[in-house]
Parts: C-alpha cells; sequence; structure tokens
C-alpha cells in the first residue's frame, strides 16, 4: 500500500514511483550512441559521415539575446533536446535524421523565437548535407503579435474542444486558434485572464475552523478507518497527533497495487523530465520561466488525457472526491514523482505570497 498525506496548507497527492530511466542505445556499426527521447536524436561525438545513412550530424550556434531551448518537431508539442547560451552558445554534435525538424523558444517557456521581419518562428530542417549548422541569428526575438498558435497542432486541438477543456494552457499556447473557436483572443492578457472572477475564485475554499472538523473526521470516524489514518501532527496533539502544531495527518491504506500501476502506466503516456522550480515572469503573457535549481533533483511526469481515464486512476480520483468533499474539476492533475537513489527535494515554502486567505 501507499501512504497519501494530507496537510492543512494543501491537499496533495503524492506517490512515489520507479520507473526505468528512458535511455536508448543504439549500436551502430561504428559504435553505440545514445539517443535523446523523442525522434532518436543523439547526443554523439561520431558523426555520420556515410551518405547513404539517413543520420546526420547537426549543430546550432545561438548569437541572440536569448538563452534558448531547442525542440525536436513531434508534429504536437514537441520534445525538449536541449538549450543553447547566448551571445555564441554553441550545441552539438547532434545525431539526427534527414528531414527532421527542430524549432527555437526563449528558455523556460514555449514562447517561439521569430525572425523580425517575417515574425515567423525559427524552425531548423536537416538537410541531406553530412553536417548540418543552424545559426539562430542575432535579432532574433519574441514576437511581437500577443496572439498567434506556438504549434501547428493547435488548429486540430482547438476543434476537439481543448480551448474550453483546457483553456489556461491553451489561450497561452494556441490563443490564435481560441480565438477563431471560440473568441478567447483577449484572454491572453494576464491581467484579463487571470482575475479571481475570471478563475471563478473570489470566495474562500475553507471557513475558518472547517479545516480542523474535516480533519478531526478523518481521524475519528469510522468511514475513514479503512484508510489507516495517523494523525502526524495536530493542534495540542488532539487525537492522538505525535506533535503540537498545524494538522497533518497520513492514509497509510489508501491506494492498492491494481491503482499504483496504472498510474504507473498514466506516467509513461506522458514521460518524465526533470522537475523545475517557477523563476520570474519573463513573458508577455504571464507565463513564468521554469527554472532547473540544485535543491530539486527529481523528474515529474503529469497525468492528464488517456492517463486520467485509466480505471485505477480514475478510482483514485473519485476516493480523494469523496473523502475531501471537493470536486474534481477543482483538481489539479496528477503529477507523478520520481526519485532515483540519491535524488531529494529540499525544504521548501508552496504558498503565494499575495494570497493572505485561510486556503491560500
Amino acid at each position: 500500500m501507499t501512504r497519501l498525506l494530507l496537510h492543512s496548507r494543501a491537499l496533495q497527492y503524492i506517490s512515489s514511483l520507479l520507473l526505468l530511466s528512458l535511455l536508448l542505445l543504439i549500436g551502430v556499426a561504428r559504435g553505440q550512441q545514445t539517443c535523446v527521447e523523442g525522434d532518436q536524436t543523439c547526443s554523439s561525438s561520431s558523426a555520420a559521415n556515410d551518405e547513404n545513412n539517413p543520420r546526420r550530424t547537426v549543430f546550432i550556434e545561438n548569437l541572440s539575446n536569448y538563452r534558448a531551448d531547442i525542440h525536436y518537431d513531434d508534429g504536437r508539442f514537441g520534445k525538449l533536446v536541449s538549450t543553447v547560451d547566448p551571445n555564441g552558445g554553441r550545441l552539438g554534435p547532434l545525431n539526427s535524421f534527414i528531414g527532421h525538424s527542430f524549432f527555437v523558444t526563449m528558455h523556460g517557456v514555449r514562447e517561439g523565437l521569430v525572425n523580425p521581419s517575417t515574425d515567423e518562428q525559427y524552425f531548423f530542417t536537416v538537410t541531406s548535407a553530412l553536417s548540418n549548422e543552424f545559426v539562430i541569428p542575432k535579432d532574433a526575438t519574441t514576437s511581437s503579435t500577443p496572439c498567434k498558435d506556438r504549434y501547428p497542432v493547435c488548429k486540430h486541438e482547438a476543434r476537439r474542444g481543448e480551448c474550453t477543456n483546457n483553456p489556461g494552457w491553451m489561450i497561452v499556447n494556441c490563443c490564435q486558434s481560441c480565438e477563431e473557436k471560440e473568441g478567447y483572443g483577449h484572454l491572453i492578457d494576464s491581467e484579463v485572464r487571470c482575475t479571481r472572477e475570471r478563475l471563478n475564485a473570489t470566495i474562500p475554499a475553507f471557513d475558518v475552523g472547517s479545516l480542523d472538523k474535516l480533519f478531526t473526521r478523518w481521524a475519528t470516524e469510522e468511514e475513514f478507518k479503512k484508510f489507516d489514518p495517523h494523525v502526524v501532527s495536530s493542534p495540542g496533539k488532539i487525537h492522538g497527533g505525535e506533535h503540537d502544531g498545524p494538522w497533518i495527518l497520513t492514509f497509510d491504506s489508501f491506494i492498492d497495487d491494481v491503482e499504483i500501476e496504472d498510474l504507473l502506466k498514466g506516467a509513461e503516456y506522458g514521460g518524465f523530465e526533470r522537475s523545475t522550480d517557477q523563476g520570474r515572469i519573463i513573458s508577455a503573457s504571464g507565463e513564468k520561466e521554469k527554472v532547473i535549481s540544485s535543491h530539486r533533483t527529481s523528474s515529474n511526469a503529469w497525468c492528464r488525457r488517456e492517463c486520467e481515464v485509466l480505471p485505477g486512476v480514475m478510482a483514485v480520483s473519485n476516493r480523494i472526491e469523496q473523502i475531501t468533499g471537493i470536486p474534481q474539476g477543482n483538481f489539479e492533475s496528477f503529477q507523478i514523482l520520481r526519485y532515483d537513489v540519491g535524488e531529494y527535494y529540499k525544504r521548501h515554502h508552496d504558498s503565494s505570497g499575495k494570497n493572505k486567505s485561510i486556503s491560500g
């Protein structure tokens, strides 16, 4: 069984998982190469030098003032390959294949770097040349058009209703298609999009005393005993609390092995990426930079779409809704974390400096 940790600052679901490391080693006649997940683009010092071999070597030089992320164009939302420093930074050699394409974004967000003359995002396509040299020009910049699509797949996603089903992400990343489909383009302005009225967050989630009542029910009522509740901390050590402090309670028998298997399976759909922290706001849309820090070394995968409809995942979601009384429409998608041996997340605070309410 896996433990569910609940505390009065936020109701969070954490499941500790172990999955295989996604390193695919492909043997070729001239040795072994390690391929980046997504397109089998390989980071290797051995270059392709056979014209009959579709594998080609790629170098990218960044002359712009922006630290840039390079993404493989997988036909959907891209796969991050690597980051290249500004003002002359170089990336490579990367081993890719003829016809494969890459696109360039500002580091930490998906806002594309564009040609200022055409406002078109930079895409690079691998040619038949044995060595491909791609350059991000010095004048590369962010777009002057606030509402535009970042991916070719945006129109398809808008047609299937994602502007309504997943508006926060779609409006930022597929604004043009959401404007054409739903008339949502004006919401690209974070001052309009992120008001409490727009987010339906004008009423506090908890009244004074309501959290105490909820935790007391979990600790004492018969219907929750099957989850094996354990009071780690409580005000005045009431109900068997080990420590005097804010409520912290674990359900030690909350999830079964079949449900864990479905969560593991769902994690594979999205894939694991290095966990990041939020940095400064660096985009006109209100996006914050994703920062890789030394105090958080885990990897994470989001449970969305096909993961969310797996029977085991649905069972866990329904159970959380039943015991908390919070509708699933108010949930954030499950974030599945993987800690390999020696990885960690140092002590930190999760809170909003602007929100002084009991539930903030």
